[in-house]
């Protein structure tokens, strides 16, 4: 889905040529402007309302001096008791209507700002999913939570309040200078005096608070990575006995939090004050000239006392004018760019217009001349590698040779470099990625949990799957035994990341996520890596059952596991190196040899 207003692939919203500072700045905020506004676009009958109100309610507001006046003029001097009650009777109307379109008008106005909340989150999530793993690699979880939380809901002051505001503004400051003039053509041309100081003070507020609140969104968005982190790492934290680091590392981030904010504040605690103060000597010298016009008969005392409330409405929506850009505009504008920043983020996989989508796949893997860097460093170097249809190949070798990296190139979590790499002998470029990942199932070596209940957790590889397909599925993985201990059984809550079960418990339930699955292509990487040594041989009996009917590619940290794969190939510094059965490598004393009797031998030391 593409987001409204959308410019096209770009990265950080903006293309910022040669121009001077200022003028890119107003052509970005305006830009920007004209993007959020964009998401009114589809609440228009609502918006069409909210803005009739707004206007019925300006238009009551302003019916207040004109009814002063006559109170004064035709009913308290004149002593004229029948005006008094039409007066009074005129002014409860107003009133009571003017409270009720009030009220409507504000539950509309947060009706349409939270859809619109609503509605650019789940867009900006939407988007996110569509990015590569090396968008998330760039980008901190709290970073990236900041802009779908505190941002978005940001943006609401500057899309439906700020719309709402001025059109309340101009509709108000209109009717209040006609009325002027029509009342005294004198006393109007006075009360236009301060305008200037007015304009000059909002340039000044718009100028400066546009780069504070940016700042101190930023701010916001490294507090929240920074908690997300090592809340998530708590364990870590306390094994290292790290809390008052960790508290004093905390107590930077908010202080740098405070200071943002304290540097916006500054200027924006003046805005309302100043506004009152130069709102404050017009009054003065509306008095001043008012009354001295009012001695000399030159206008009645009505037409002085509602000059003075016609001036609340001239001034008022000016101060509002003056908040909006001086406060909600520049605070929505900086979150609003931050969040154009993610919706114009290209890091996507192209599709072809016509995307292979297969119902199933007999699951050979070919790899040709495929090389692949992170970051312009090697990882894989001119690999070729062909899988036949329910042929075991295990991967193994030291550390940050590539394995992993392998096999997510068979799932395209990323492209390569140079080369290709086939599925079924078509090239996995021209698959939908999420057609060709339905046919793949994922072992991975840290295993990921949701906080939900086992069986939940096991069928998010099949929503529709029955409770008997996942009880097989986690009999085939040896996770039967231990959930039916359970306290609840498959109702049981694992808590967050599996909090509530072992490293070995969280394995198997994965395991039994991708069994259920029954993918054509089965991805195990180091799924036996983190349990002990009879869970291994139990997981080990299921994964062999589960190999028989499917490709299955092993990564494997012990080598014990690969004993009953077809093939094992050994990689080094993002090559393959060797290649055989175990029994075949073992014979040939090169790296696998090497690496086996190691293990051999960290066990009998063990022991």
């Amino acid at each position: 889905m593409r987001p409204y207003g959308h410019r096209g692939p770009g990265r950080g919203g903006s293309r910022r040529g040669d121009a001077p500072p200022q003028f890119r700045l107003s052509r970005q905020s305006l830009r920007s402007f004209r993007r959020l506004f964009a998401y009114l676009k589809p609440h228009w009958a609502k918006v069409a309302v909210l803005m009739g109100l707004t206007m019925l309610g300006v238009g009551l507001g302003l019916v207040g001096p004109w009814l002063t006046k006559i109170l004064i003029d035709g009913a308290i001097l004149p002593r004229d008791m029948r005006v008094l009650k039409l007066v009074v009777l005129a002014m409860l109307a107003t009133g009571t209507l003017g409270a009720a379109v009030g009220y409507l008008s504000g539950y509309l106005s947060q009706q349409v700002g939270h859809r619109i909340i609503r509605h650019m989150r789940n867009q900006l999530f939407e988007h996110l999913q569509g990015l590569t793993l090396r968008f998330y690699e760039r980008n901190q979880t709290g970073q990236i939570m900041s802009r779908i939380t505190n941002d978005t809901e940001a943006v609401q002051s500057a899309i439906v309040n700020s719309a709402q505001t001025i059109v309340r503004a101009v509709l108000t400051l209109g009717g209040a200078v006609t009325m002027m003039f029509v009342l005294n053509t004198k006393l109007a041309l006075v009360t236009f005096l301060p305008v200037p100081i007015f304009v000059a003070s909002i340039a000044f507020y718009a100028t400066t608070l546009k780069a504070r609140y940016r700042v101190f969104r930023e701010k916001i968005a490294e507090l929240n990575a920074f908690l997300q982190e090592r809340i998530a790492g708590v364990r870590v934290v306390k094994s290292f006995a790290r809390e008052q680091v960790e508290q004093r590392a905390l107590e930077g981030k908010t202080d740098a939090n405070y200071r943002a904010y304290m540097r916006a504040a500054l200027i924006h605690s003046s805005i309302f004050p100043w506004m009152m103060y130069v709102g404050g000597l017009s009054a003065l010298i509306i008095i001043f000239v008012g009354g001295r016009m009012v001695i000399r008969e030159e206008i009645g005392l009505g037409t002085m006392m509602a000059f003075l409330a016609l001036l609340q409405h001239f001034f008022s929506p000016i101060g509002e004018i003056g908040g909006l850009v001086g406060h909600q505009i520049p605070a929505g504008l900086a979150a609003g760019e931050r969040v154009f920043e993610f919706l114009d983020e290209d890091d996507v996989l192209p599709v072809p217009a016509e995307p292979a989508r297969p119902e199933r796949l007999r699951g050979e893997i070919e790899l040709r001349d495929v090389s692949f860097s992170y970051d312009d460093e090697d990882v894989l170097r001119d690999i070729n590698l062909t899988v036949a249809p329910a042929e075991t190949v295990a991967l193994v070798g030291p550390s940050g040779t590539g394995k992993t990296t392998l096999v997510e190139l068979v799932s395209r979590f990323y492209d390569v470099d140079r080369g290709r790499v086939l599925v079924d002998g078509t090239d996995v470029k021209d698959y939908d990625p999420r057609a060709l990942r339905r046919h793949i199932g994922v072992v991975l070596q840290e295993p990921f949990l949701f906080d939900t209940t086992v069986r939940e957790n096991i069928a998010y590889a099949r929503p529709d799957a029955s409770d008997e397909e996942v009880r097989a599925a986690a009999m085939e993985a040896e996770a039967h035994e231990f959930i039916t201990g359970l306290p609840e059984g498959y109702d049981t809550v694992v808590g967050e990341r599996g909090a509530r079960l072992s490293v070995g418990q969280k394995q198997r339930v994965s395991i039994a996520r991708a069994l259920l699955k029954d993918p054509e292509i089965l991805v195990l990487d180091e799924a036996t890596s983190s349990v002990d040594t009879l869970t291994e041989k139990a997981i080990q009996r299921a994964l062999e059952a589960a190999a028989r009917d499917r490709t299955t590619v092993l990564i494997a940290h012990r080598l014990s596991t690969t004993f009953f794969a077809d093939r094992i190939l050994v990689m080094e510094d993002g090559r393959i190196v060797e290649e055989g059965t175990a029994q075949e490598l073992l014979k040939r004393q090169g790296l696998f040899a090497q690496l086996y009797n190691m293990q051999v031998l960290e066990s009998r030391v063990g022991e």
